[in-house]
């Protein structure tokens, strides 16, 4: 588990950032070969669970919708429109969260409660949604605390299948 003093210097540095797109990822466990956990962001009222990483990238997209930052430049594609009306009712009825999110529904004390359960954690902040991926960087113990940038979200998926949690 990690410090409880480095857990709370982090939440308190995602919840006074101007970044909503700010993501803290927590790799709980590891089942399989698939990272599991969660992602907290002071913006939703709750962590957001995952099961391998190609999961927690489609996650980290939808919750970029949800908290209306930053914005798509391309809709998604589909195989066909059944699929693309699956999408769309099962991405409306998650979207329960304020459009563009004004208000912080999450304080530091309350994300960092969750937080130092991780066996291992992972800010990623989004800064853009070109060419229907993700852009932005990471952060945290795994990179010697200096930002990582990633330019799309295959990027991404390589660098976090490097991770290994060991319980």
């Amino acid at each position: 588990m990690i410090e409880i003093e480095e857990i709370q210097n982090v939440c308190q540095s995602i919840t006074e950032t101007d970044r909503i797109s700010t993501m803290l990822i927590c790799f709980h466990e590891e089942k399989d070969g698939n990272l599991c956990g969660e992602i907290l962001n002071c913006y939703i009222d709750g962590p957001v669970r995952f099961f391998g990483v190609g999961d927690l990238i489609l996650k980290l997209d939808e919750i970029c919708d949800w908290v209306g930052t930053p914005q798509p430049t391309t809709n998604p594609r589909f195989l066909n429109k059944k699929m693309s009306e699956k999408y769309a009712n099962r991405t409306r009825e998650k979207n329960i969260l304020p459009v563009k999110a004004k208000i912080q529904l999450q304080d530091s004390k309350t994300l960092g409660s969750r937080a130092h359960l991780a066996k291992e954690t992972l800010i990623v902040k989004i800064e853009f949604r070109q060419n229907a991926s993700i852009q932005g960087r990471v952060i945290g113990k795994l990179t010697k605390k200096k930002y990582v940038n990633f330019r799309s979200a295959l990027e991404l998926m390589r660098m976090l299948e490097e991770i290994v949690i060991i319980s």
